[in-house]
C-alpha cells in the first residue's frame, strides 16, 4: 500500500505492510531548514511491520555522502545503490547528510526518535530520473512496540553551510529534546594505558604493574584493564565471560593488585562484556532460556543475555555493584552493548516487550547504582554504541577496535566529536611496531590529537626515540587539551578523509594537515600549531594582517629550525613528516 502527500512541490511516498492511517506535514520552514511531523495510527496496538518513507532531491554539486557509523566501512560516496546507515538506541543515530567537494552541506537528513529501529538510506538510484538522489526512511527494522500510535520529527537541513557545522547542529537539535550526555568526570578526559592491544588476554598482575608504572611517566592518569583478567584460557575467546571473578593463576590478589595501581597514581577501569556469557561459565546453565541466542555454536562461544527479563538486568548491575564496591574501582569498560539486539521472540516471563526499552532500562539501572556509589565514575561505551540516548548513561566514547589504522582512527574520531557533544571522545588504543618509522609513528599519534589518548604499548617492545616521541605527543596534548577537547572543532572533509582539522581556544589555534593545507590565524587568535601527516617534509602558511614567526620542530619533537612570514603572504615552510610548526605572531 501507498499514501503519497505532496508538499512544496515535492512528493513524498509513504510504503506500508499493513492497514495504518499516515500524516505528514510540514511544521517549520527557515531558510532551507524544515521540520515535518509525521504521525502513525493503528486501530489497536500492534507490533508495527516496516513502513518506508521515501522522496527524491535534485542531485546538484553532490560530492559524497556523510553519516557517523564508519566502524567496518569506508565507502562513503554517492552510489548506485542506496548507502544505508541504521540506527537503534544502542547503535548508531537517524541522521544522514550529502556535502559538496568543497564540504558544503547539500542535503542533511535527521529523526528525532532516537530509540526506534529505522534505517536511512540514501543514493542515486533514482529510476527513471537518473538526475536525482532517492532518499528514504523505513521505521520499525526490529521488533519494537506494542502501540497504537507514533510520532516523530524529521529535520531537513539544506542550508548551505559548512557539513561539519550542520552536523553540529543537527546534535544540539537532539539535545533539545532531553538528550543530553551524562556528565564526564576529569580523569574520563585524560590520557589511558589499555592492557587489550599489549597485554591482551594472557596479561598477569606483575605485567599489569610493570606497564602502568612507565605509563604514569608518561601523563597517563587511568589504566583500563582489558578481557583476561577473568580467564587464563586465551584459547576460546569469550567462553569464560558471565562469572566476573578474577582468575586466581593470574591476579592471585585482585584488590591488592588495584589498589598497587592506585598507589602509582592510576585510576582503573575494568573490562566486562555486557551480554555475554560464556558456554564454560558457572552462570550459564544459569540464563538458560533468557538469552538472546543460544544454539551453542557460537564462533565466540558465548550467548547473549536478554535484558527484557528483569532477572538479568538484576544480574548485570549486582555484578558491577559487587564489583566496584569489592575492588574499589573508578570505572567500566561496558562493551558489545551493540549486540544486545532483537531476536523477533516475546516470552510471557519479560517484563519489558522490546529490546530498546529493555537495553535502556538496563542502563539506567547501571548508572544510577553506580553513580550513587561513586558520583564521578568513570563508564566507556565504544563505536558503534553511541548517541543521544545512550550517551546519557555513559560519559566516554572510544573509536571502534582499529588496530594500527592509524586513518580510521583519526576519521572515526572526528565524526564521534561531530556527534557526541559534551561526551568525551576516545581515540582507539594506540599500538605500533617496534620496526615502524619515528615518522610513522608520530603521524599515527598526531592523528588522534583532537580525541583523548588511549595507549597500548609494551614499553620495553619500543625504541628510545619512539618512547621521546610519545612523551612529546603526550606533553603536547596534555598542555593544550583545553584548545584540542573545545566544542570549536571544524573539519574539512573528502570522500577519502578528513585532510584538515581544527580546533580555537583562547586565541589559540591547532590544525592537524592530512593534506597539504593553508594554515592561517583569523582574528583574536595569536598563535597557532600546524601538526604535518601529510606524508610531505612541507606545510603553507598564509598571514593576512600580521607577520608570523614560525619554529619548526621534528616528529621527536626537537627544534629544528626558525622562519619568518611576511604580512599579507605564501610561504612555503619546511616541517618535516610527522612534525610541526609553532606559528606566533611577529611583534
Amino acid at each position: 500500500m501507498e499514501k503519497i502527500f505532496e508538499i512544496s512541490g515535492n512528493i513524498y511516498t509513504f510504503k506500508t505492510e499493513e492497514d495504518v492511517d499516515i500524516n505528514f506535514e510540514k511544521i517549520s520552514n527557515d531558510n532551507g531548514l524544515s521540520l515535518y511531523k509525521v504521525s502513525f495510527g493503528w486501530k489497536e496496538r500492534v507490533f508495527p511491520k516496516r513502513i518506508t518513507l521515501e522522496y527524491k532531491i535534485l542531485c546538484t554539486d553532490v560530492y559524497t555522502v556523510w553519516d557517523s557509523y564508519r566502524v567496518f566501512a569506508t565507502d562513503q560516496t554517492v552510489t548506485f545503490r542506496k548507502t544505508q546507515t541504521k540506527s537503534r538506541l544502542a547503535s548508531g543515530m537517524p541522521l544522514k547528510q550529502l556535502f559538496s567537494k568543497r564540504g558544503i552541506n547539500r542535503h542533511l537528513l535527521a529523526v528525532s526518535d532516537v530509540r526506534t529501529p529505522m534505517t536511512l538510506s540514501m543514493g542515486s538510484y533514482a529510476r527513471p530520473a537518473f538526475d536525482s538522489m532517492t532518499i528514504s526512511v523505513d521505521f520499525f527494522t526490529m521488533l519494537t512496540g506494542p502501540f497504537d500510535s507514533y510520532e516523530a520529527i524529521i529535520r531537513i537541513d539544506e542550508r548551505e553551510i559548512p557539513f561539519d557545522e550542520a552536523v553540529k547542529d543537527a546534535r544540539k537539535w537532539y539535545n533539545g529534546f532531553g538528550y543530553t550526555p551524562a556528565f564526564s568526570p576529569e580523569y574520563a578526559k585524560l590520557p589511558m594505558y589499555s592492557t587489550w592491544y599489549s597485554l591482551w588476554q594472557t596479561m598477569t598482575a606483575e605485567e599489569l604493574i610493570r606497564e602502568c608504572k612507565e605509563a604514569v611517566k608518561y601523563g597517563m592518569k587511568s589504566v583500563i584493564v582489558d578481557d583476561g583478567w577473568q580467564t587464563d584460557d586465551a584459547t576460546v575467546v569469550y567462553g569464560y565471560t558471565g562469572d566476573w571473578q578474577p582468575v586466581k593463576s593470574k591476579f592471585p590478589d585482585f584488590k591488592g593488585t588495584i589498589k598497587q595501581l592506585h598507589d602509582i597514581g592510576m585510576k582503573v577501569i575494568l573490562w566486562f562484556s555486557v551480554p555475554y556469557v560464556g558456554y564454560f561459565s558457572k552462570n550459564y546453565q544459569r540464563f538458560k532460556g533468557m538469552y538472546i541466542t543460544d544454539d551453542g555454536k557460537s564462533a565466540s562461544n558465548c550467548s547473549r543475555l536478554d535484558p527484557r527479563f528483569k532477572e538479568v538486568r538484576e544480574f548485570l548491575v549486582e555484578t558491577y555493584v559487587y564489583a566496584l564496591k569489592e575492588w574499589d574501582l573508578d570505572g567500566f569498560k561496558l562493551d558489545f552493548i551493540d549486540n544486545i539486539e532483537s531476536n523477533g521472540i516475546v516470552d510471557e516471563r519479560m517484563d519489558v516487550v522490546t529490546i530498546e526499552e529493555a537495553t535502556e532500562q538496563l542502563l539506567k539501572d547501571v548508572y544510577s547504582a553506580l553513580t550513587a556509589i561513586k558520583p564521578d565514575i568513570m563508564i566507556e561505551f565504544r563505536q558503534a554504541y553511541y548517541g543521544p540516548v545512550i550517551s546519557a548513561y555513559g560519559n566516554m566514547i572510544r573509536v571502534g577496535d582499529c588496530p594500527l589504522g592509524s586513518e580510521k582512527n583519526k576519521d572515526n574520531g572526528i565524526d564521534l566529536r561531530l556527534v557526541s557533544s559534551s561526551c568525551a571522545v576516545h581515540s582507539d588504543m594506540i599500538i605500533w611496531a617496534k620496526e615502524d618509522s619515528d615518522e610513522s609513528v608520530a603521524s599515527q599519534l598526531w592523528g588522534t590529537v583532537f580525541t583523548v589518548p588511549q595507549i597500548s604499548v609494551i614499553f620495553d617492545n619500543i625504541t628510545d626515540s619512539q618512547k621521546q616521541i610519545l612523551k612529546n605527543y603526550l606533553d603536547f596534548w596534555n598542555e593544550h587539551r583545553g584548545t584540542l577537547t573545545s566544542e570549536n572543532i571544524s573539519a574539512t572533509a573528502m570522500a577519502n578523509g578528513y585532510s584538515e582539522v581544527s580546533a580555537v581556544h583562547n586565541g589559540e589555534k591547532i590544525t592537524l594537515a592530512a593534506s597539504n593545507v593553508v594554515f592561517s590565524m583569523g582574528k583574536g587568535e595569536d598563535r597557532g600549531y600546524l601538526i604535518n601527516i601529510s606524508g610531505q617534509d612541507s606545510l603553507i602558511v598564509k598571514s593576512q594582517n600580521d607577520a608570523y614567526v614560525c619554529e619548526i620542530f621534528d616528529c621527536l619533537g626537537k627544534k629544528i629550525g626558525e622562519t619568518s612570514v611576511e604580512k599579507a603572504s605564501l610561504c612555503e615552510v619546511g616541517v618535516p613528516y610527522g612534525g610541526m610548526v609553532k606559528v606566533v605572531k611577529a611583534n
